[in-house]
């Protein structure tokens, strides 16, 4: 068995999608993807009331879309997320978006851990002098200005990175889910303010892994989601640092993009992975919605997903 790992950005998914659109989901999961031992997801919705504590849990979109996964063939999905507090976390107005992550049960194990509120930090313990999380799933500083957003610097609420722990056939995978700052701006100035609220995230982050990989350099990372921004970028660079790796940057130019903006392809979805799962570790991106010709059913999402495969987790 070679471990898979995925991201998809759903594109304001919710328990309200068109049954369309939702067998397309699925069968793009299940068959395009392969149905991925682990996929990090985006732009989940949970419009219910919220609890009494504020947060707006989305548990009739997961289980929507894991419905939908095994009926078009694939794993029947379990799926962890830490609900954000009612109107904390950007995107579509009333959406209440988040990060979150599917793993099938049958090859993946799951140590939960803790009862992580939507501002609780997760930090990192030592355990048998290997890293832990102190919380699983955690969020990453869900308080820093950078994700609660800054009116001094000009930054918005935005969504907060998911950190957790996976098993695979006894192999501990960290494994940090982002959805970075919007590059949507309608003046430059505004723009500018995106990406250096982008660049504070990735530092964060990055630091977090960094961290990881301090208390055990051989420790299996992957860093992925709906990044914002390209290749090359500032705000890629500060996530990768000198220790990461971007698997999209191994594509062939012309197949490297998730999306489409103004009919030009853009590389917005990534997937990076620390020294110990290099070697033999690739990713392929099916251009299922950015390449979807005119006269098509609509496009499922506004993104592509990207699946990696990573035998070096095993030993392969």
């Amino acid at each position: 068995m070679r471990p898979t790992i995925a991201t998809f950005n759903l594109c304001n998914f919710g328990a309200d999608v068109s049954s369309a659109r939702l067998r397309q989901l699925g069968a793009m999961i299940a068959r395009e993807l392969a149905g991925p031992d682990i996929l990090a997801v985006q732009e989940v919705k949970g419009e219910g009331p919220a609890s009494a504590e504020g947060r707006v849990p989305a548990d009739p979109a997961y289980q929507t879309l894991i419905t939908a996964i095994a009926a078009a063939g694939g794993p029947r999905y379990a799926f962890r997320e830490i609900a954000p507090l009612a109107h904390r976390d950007g995107g579509m107005a009333g959406a209440h978006i988040r990060v979150g992550l599917l793993f099938n049960p049958a090859t993946v194990l799951f140590p939960d851990r803790g009862d992580a509120k939507p501002e609780d930090s997760v930090g990192i313990r030592l355990n048998g002098g290997r890293p832990r999380l102190t919380l699983n799933p955690g969020r990453i500083a869900p308080t820093h200005p950078a994700f609660v957003g800054d009116d001094h610097c000009h930054w918005a609420p935005c969504r907060k990175a998911l950190a957790a722990e996976l098993e695979i056939q006894g192999q501990r995978l960290f494994v940090i889910v982002c959805h970075f700052k919007s590059m949507r701006s309608i003046t430059r100035r505004e723009g500018d303010y995106a990406k250096k609220q982008r660049h504070a995230q990735a530092e964060i982050v990055h630091q977090f892994a960094a961290d990881l990989l301090a208390c055990d350099p051989q420790a299996a990372i992957v860093l992925l989601g709906d990044l914002n921004d390209v290749p090359g970028s500032k705000t890629l660079k500060l996530l990768k640092g000198e220790s990461f790796h971007n698997l999209l940057e191994d594509l062939p130019r012309g197949q490297a993009y998730t999306r489409r903006h103004g009919g030009q392809p853009q590389a917005l979805d990534h997937i990076l992975v620390s020294p110990a799962l290099r070697r033999g570790a690739t990713a392929r991106i099916p251009h299922l919605n950015s390449d979807a010709a005119p006269g098509q059913p609509e496009p499922a999402s506004d993104h592509d997903p990207v699946v990696a495969i990573l035998p070096a987790l095993l030993g392969g």
